[in-house]
């Protein structure tokens, strides 16, 4: 069977879960909708890298973060090559000159450490959210990786009947599925490579 679109995995929750039962066939999109939030926990690969800019206006020093942000993978400026992460209550503990090298995060919010005169423009990459396949029948990930999608939603099905058994066995799979997708990845990021010494 292929798993390529939206309904293409309704239809296999649907045939792997093997019930007949009108209550669990009609949860299986519940079920789906439970996994992406399971996998988007879990799965940060580089076919899941966005590219932006974000421009903090002169005079305060937040601006929001993208509706499809995950977590960030760089931050930098024309001016600061590398923005790294500080905590909240830290960054608030700078001195009024702040620090132009670090930013944390808050209520969807990324705060910069420091208040620009100018607006300020971050180059970020960030890992994206692969979008609901409820809106837009597929993605990325469901092309890269089915498996993941169709053990995430079954492992959500077997936590609605609670059948421990089938809960180990796909949590298992699951862990399996996304484990070969980080290794494939790792694999192609450094495929052709060659091997460095450290001095």
């Amino acid at each position: 069977m292929t798993i390529s679109n939206y309904t293409d995995l309704q239809t296999a929750v649907s045939a792997w879960a093997a019930r007949g039962d009108s209550t669990v066939v009609g949860r299986v999109p519940d079920f789906i909708r439970l996994a992406e939030e399971r996998i988007w926990q879990r799965v940060r690969v580089s076919w899941g890298i966005a590219s932006d800019t974000l421009t903090i206006v002169a005079g305060q020093n937040w601006v929001a973060l993208p509706d499809d942000w995950l977590a960030f993978k760089r931050i930098r400026s024309a001016t600061e090559p590398r923005i790294e992460y500080m905590a909240p209550d830290a960054l608030e503990d700078l001195a009024p000159c702040g620090n132009p090298r670090a930013y944390s995060l808050e209520g969807g919010r990324l705060l910069y450490g420091q208040t620009p005169s100018a607006d300020l423009v971050l180059d970020v990459k960030y890992y994206q959210h692969p979008g609901l396949l409820e809106i837009a029948p597929t993605n990325w990930l469901l092309t890269r990786a089915p498996s993941v999608y169709l053990y995430a939603s079954l492992l959500e099905a077997a936590i609605f009947v609670k059948n421990p058994d089938k809960v180990a066995e796909f949590g298992s799979l699951l862990d399996k599925a996304i484990n070969g997708l980080k290794g494939a990845d790792e694999a192609a990021q450094i495929s052709g490579s060659r091997l460095r010494m450290q001095r």
